[in-house]
């Protein structure tokens, strides 16, 4: 039997969380049973030499737009040519223009996925969005918490989302024991949006510098919000000990330099950088929302405090410089559950088995 085609339309390829999922599956699947497909809404750059399939670059900015209608009709008459039976989308504007084509191409199974728990969204986006979503025979999720939020939010049947979470390699993350005096602590995440609250992470940087001023302190990723923290760096007192370091292109063999890795955002829907954390022996403290909660157990693998608590991260910070023995318990117990529950392995076959599933349902053979 031939394998089915399946067309991932995303809005480009980039190095964000979902991008990085993305590419992953397209470039793990089994080429027996799956033919991938990529559609982009706008250009990737060089990223897009790292995806192993055929790529459709429709290059559209504003899909209400006679460009964008232009790009839909193109999209559709891409999905019929290439007689795809499964379309998966990801991110908004790809859903607002990927599941109507879909549906007018007759390709007979269309996904659209959730990433996040919707900090985004305005009054009127929800609007185009429920009105988008009877066009999906389904929907995928990467965590019960975004599934929940989903269903709730836009009304949805729970038995129509199908959670599958993160993959990552294991094997890309070698583990470290950082026994060393001094500890690290950082922060891993673009700097566009404050949902990330990069600046609750230094304002507790500074009172942990007051009682350990050893400490240094490092902010990967970057973005428009980077002068701004650079500047409260300087307004806290502690821009001789944090490192801006931007975006790094091998962020595992950065993380080996720290001991401590934070994710203290208002919202999360599913952290690859507390994956990341886990597996490079980086004592994770995150904030008790969204699939934070599904990764970390509090006191186990990680710790867990309460989003916006400035006063609960510094303490976390604190203990974890100051308890070696705590931090290397942690650390510990956080690779081994990573690599049991989240490699890409199962993710793979979790994505393979419910993609079949969805194709029998439809009558697909």
């Amino acid at each position: 039997m031939a394998p089915h085609t399946i067309l991932y339309c995303i809005e480009t390829i980039g190095r964000g969380g979902t991008e990085k999922q993305l590419v992953g599956l397209v470039n793990r699947l089994d080429r027996d049973r799956f033919r991938p497909l990529l559609c982009t809404l706008r250009p990737s750059g060089e990223y897009l030499a790292e995806v192993d399939c055929p790529c459709l670059e429709l290059n559209t900015s504003r899909l209400m737009s006679p460009g964008g209608f232009a790009a839909m009709r193109r999209l559709a008459r891409h999905v019929s040519d290439e007689g795809v039976a499964l379309v998966q989308t990801f991110f908004q504007d790809p859903t607002l223009l990927a599941l109507p084509a879909a549906r007018r191409a007759g390709a007979p199974v269309r996904m659209a996925s959730f990433r996040d728990l919707g900090f985004w969204r305005t009054p009127f986006q929800v609007f185009l969005m429920r009105r988008a979503y009877p066009l999906a025979t389904g929907f995928m999720a990467n965590s019960e918490a975004v599934k929940r939020h989903a269903c709730r939010v836009d009304h949805l049947d729970p038995s129509r989302v199908k959670v599958v979470y993160n993959g990552v390699d294991t094997n890309e993350y070698r583990f470290v024991e950082h026994l060393e005096s001094d500890a690290a602590i950082g922060i891993v995440g673009n700097l566009n949006r404050r949902v990330k609250r990069t600046d609750l992470f230094l304002r507790a940087a500074a009172r942990v510098h007051a009682r350990h001023p050893e400490v240094v302190f490092h902010v990967v990723g970057d973005g428009e919000l980077r002068a701004e923290y650079e500047a409260l760096a300087v307004e806290l007192g502690i821009a001789d000990c944090t490192v801006f370091a931007g975006r790094i292109e091998d962020v595992s063999s950065y993380l080996g330099k720290l001991a401590v890795g934070v994710m203290c955002s208002d919202s999360e829907g599913f952290s690859n950088a507390v994956l990341e954390y886990m597996l490079r022996g980086c004592a994770v403290v995150a904030t008790s929302v969204g699939g934070n909660l599904e990764i970390v157990r509090d006191g186990e693998t990680g710790l867990l405090i309460p989003p916006g608590n400035v006063l609960a991260l510094t303490s976390a910070m604190n203990r974890l410089v100051e308890e070696k023995k705590t931090r290397l318990m942690l650390t510990l117990r956080a690779r081994e559950a990573v690599e049991s529950q989240f490699d890409w392995d199962r993710c793979v076959a979790e994505h393979q088995e419910h993609y079949a599933q969805e194709l029998r349902r439809a009558g697909i053979v």
